[in-house]
């Protein structure tokens, strides 16, 4: 027994005369506990020390190692047997009327202790066991007592009811709750503190500033002392029905996760529920009582993160449509009966902003660039839908009478006029995200019959440019379009539909030349993209403001470099033209088909064609087709069959015509050359998935470049045909798009459906 004698005689003594053996393990990991025994032994104040160790205030047995609690129930029985007239606590299951064995010396073990438990009715204790109350030895392995935190909506509910005070140590000084922790020691609390080093600081702040403590565990220490509930929001299964008690973006707003909702009250897990002020906000919110529970700051974060991970957008859509539902039964019975009337629902009304708010937040979650606000005749909805990766999906609805109050709060967002229902207007919105960010968004709004307006929102790109490299283009494409974009003059042409990622592809091209050294102006209807450094500049035709009148300016401004948004007209085409033999770089779009067509385009226009010979330098058709999900999408091997209709497209888009069967197994030889593995052709299907959209997730580029050679050049000043320009284009080793499209489903990234969409 060592050193155990002069430091717990007392105890030492009666477990020899009792003959059970000295509790080593609480000596060796639980020092400070022991000492206190000693210290309270055979006096009625370890009677309530006995029931503080073993039980909580809800007859709860906490988190110690079988070993210590086999040891605390000896030392208790140990006690009773020589002062039997102290009053023990008789529900207690380890006290010594229904613990201890008559014979001594054999007491029950812990399973037996945990049997009588059931029996009782006594739910599962929280507090786990898994560092030291004390410093040990450095020979004893580490054991503390975990933070009692909650994982699960009935263990949260049996905390609440047990009442008032819901843990042992409620009420307790930090110091005493840190010791009890084994988060700090008799020393540090009661030498290092009280020197005068700690500024004034409260002794938690203290400890933090010393780094003896992180934030984290003085947030709990101020839990356990205000009886705050702890939640581990990383365990907890939250139901959607719960989630949705809250809009999306109010939750990202106030960083906020609603965990259960029992007998009318609302659990909201925060980060500071001891200063909580948002309480009245929430309950006004929900109609429900909000009681505040304590997560770390980062769980809550991450949760916010994946807030929508998983969820499908019809129940996106689903909790929009409720969202517009609960709110219009708010409004009084005279007003859902006028219908057609909009005097009654003001756009200032707080259900029409938390509507239109709720809307642009979930188009941005569901990552869709466009959204569509529609009603028509003989229904009483008005529609949502939303286009994602280039395909139109339906979103949800929300009552008719809301329309034309919905429209008004858009304009009054876009800066447009409310009285206007006439005419077509186009605005902008910058809107404010729940995280502090900005988005931008093109309004366009379109009165159809009926006195009605249907409304168009862009989502427009934000954040930086993808780098050039990044589009996906063909690395002989790449090669060649980069090497014309240094060029110090000349006219560069992307062309393609509306919405197959041309601005993009220009802002690309300026992020890699937006340098200290170049000069770039931007010309644009509306400005999309905004970069710093660049001079952009915004079309307004109602001021007379217009694509020519400001490159002429621009070009008494020492410009390098000219982006033009669109080329439209006859004036605008000259004007670039001319600028771009004059010393400077040009890029501008045009909506043709093809590269070879856009040619042509210019010339019925009006261009000399001795002069767009000069000046063109190279021109690159896009289209935009859906990509396969990474996750989820399958890999096959290519038929034979599959291999002949992929080769008699490729070839057919570049001559027009089917291949001959020597050409055609010459085209597929050349693909399994490059795209084969163990001499075989894959291809990927679609499946679906909860991370895309029927098995498609994201687009991709595909590419046509056309370079002004001088072979080109000469066919452009006799005005020669499209299929010329295609022809010499694919002879100097230009691909069509559809040959583009084709090898990117060799390569795994998209299928011959989609290629056939972007293509058709």
């Amino acid at each position: 027994m060592n050193n155990e004698e002069p430091n717990y005689s007392k105890i030492l003594a009666d477990s020899i005369r009792a003959g059970v053996p000295f509790p080593a393990f609480l000596a060796s990991h639980f020092g400070r506990i022991l000492q206190k025994m000693e210290l309270f032994w055979g006096s009625a104040e370890i009677v309530n020390y006995f029931d503080g160790l073993l039980l909580d205030e809800r007859n709860n047995r906490l988190g110690f190692p079988q070993e210590a609690l086999r040891e605390i129930d000896l030392l208790k029985q140990v006690h009773t047997l020589y002062y039997q007239s102290l009053d023990f606590n008789p529900y207690d299951a380890f006290s010594a009327g229904g613990g201890f064995d008559k014979s001594f010396g054999t007491p029950k073990s812990t399973q037996d202790y945990v049997t009588e438990s059931v029996v009782q009715d006594e739910p599962v204790a929280i507090v786990n066991v898994e560092k030291p109350l004390v410093t040990p030895p450095s020979q004893s392995p580490p054991i503390t007592l975990k933070w009692p935190k909650i994982t699960s909506q009935r263990d949260l509910f049996d905390l609440v009811q047990a009442g008032r005070k819901i843990y042992q140590m409620q009420s307790r000084s930090i110091g005493e709750i840190l010791l009890h922790y084994g988060l700090a020691d008799e020393p540090i609390l009661h030498s290092d503190y009280n020197k005068k080093t700690h500024l004034g600081l409260p002794i938690g702040q203290f400890l933090v500033s010393k780094k003896i403590i992180n934030q984290e565990d003085l947030d709990c220490a101020l839990c356990v002392q205000y009886g705050v509930v702890m939640m581990d929001l990383k365990e907890i299964n939250i139901p959607f029905e719960i989630q949705k008690l809250i809009p999306s973006d109010k939750i990202r707003e106030k960083q906020v996760v609603p965990i259960a909702v029992s007998d009318g009250t609302l659990y909201l897990a925060v980060a500071d529920p001891i200063l909580f002020k948002d309480r009245p906000y929430f309950t006004v919110l929900t109609g429900l009582k909000v009681e505040p529970v304590y997560a770390p700051r980062h769980e809550i974060i991450d949760r916010l993160n994946n807030y929508n991970i998983g969820k499908k957008k019809s129940e996106a859509g689903a909790e929009y449509q409720m969202l517009a539902q609960k709110a219009f039964d708010a409004i009084p019975e005279k007003v859902v009966e006028a219908v057609a009337t909009e005097t009654d629902i003001s756009e200032n009304d707080s259900t029409i902003i938390n509507l239109v708010n709720a809307m642009i937040l979930s188009a941005i979650d569901e990552s869709a660039s466009d959204i569509h606000i529609e009603t028509f005749q003989c229904s009483d909805k008005t529609e949502i839908r939303f286009r994602q990766d280039g395909r139109m999906e339906d979103f949800s609805s929300f009552p008719s009478s809301y329309h034309n109050a919905v429209v008004s709060r858009i304009k009054i967002m876009a800066g447009l006029d409310i009285s206007e229902k006439r005419r077509p207007q186009d605005g902008k919105i910058s809107f404010r995200l729940p995280d502090g960010d900005h988005i931008d968004l093109r309004i366009s709004i379109i009165p159809v019959m009926m006195g009605v307006e249907f409304v168009t929102i862009r989502i427009l790109s934000s954040g930086d440019p993808l780098p050039l490299l990044e589009l996906g283009m063909a690395e002989r494409d790449m090669a060649v379009f980069r090497q014309m974009a240094h060029r110090t003059y000349g006219l560069i042409l992307v062309c393609g539909p509306t919405g197959s990622g041309k601005t993009t592809t220009l802002h690309s091209v300026m992020k890699e030349l937006n340098t200290t050294e170049r000069k770039i102006w931007t010309v644009e209807d509306p400005v999309e993209i905004v970069q710093p450094h660049l001079c952009q500049v915004q079309v307004n035709n109602k001021i007379g403001v217009t694509f020519a009148t400001l490159l002429r300016s621009l070009l008494r401004a020492d410009p390098d470099i000219i982006m033009i948004g669109e080329m439209r007209d006859q004036e605008t085409a000259k004007i670039a033209l001319e600028a771009s033999m004059t010393g400077h770089l040009v890029l501008s779009t045009l909506h043709t088909n093809s590269a070879s067509e856009t040619v042509a385009r210019l010339l019925d226009l009006g261009i000399d064609q001795y002069n767009l010979s000069d000046a063109l330098l190279a021109i690159l058709a896009q289209r935009l087709a859906r990509k396969l999900c990474t996750k989820c999408a399958i890999e096959e091997e290519a038929s034979a069959d599959e291999l002949a209709e992929l080769a008699n497209e490729y070839y057919q888009s570049a001559y027009g015509k089917i291949p001959a069967l020597s050409d055609r197994e010459m085209l597929i030889q050349s693909w399994r050359n490059s795209f084969a593995k163990a001499g075989r052709l894959y291809l990927k299907r679609p499946v679906g998935c909860k991370s895309c959209s029927e098995g498609y997730s994201g687009r991709i580029g595909l590419y046509e470049l056309l370079s002004a050679t001088p072979q080109l050049r000469a066919l452009i000043r006799h005005q020669s045909s499209a299929f010329e320009y295609q022809a010499v284009g694919i002879a100097e080793g230009m691909r069509t798009l559809k040959q583009d499209g084709i090898v990117k489903i060799l390569m795994g990234i998209t299928d011959l459906a989609q290629v056939h969409c972007a293509c058709a």
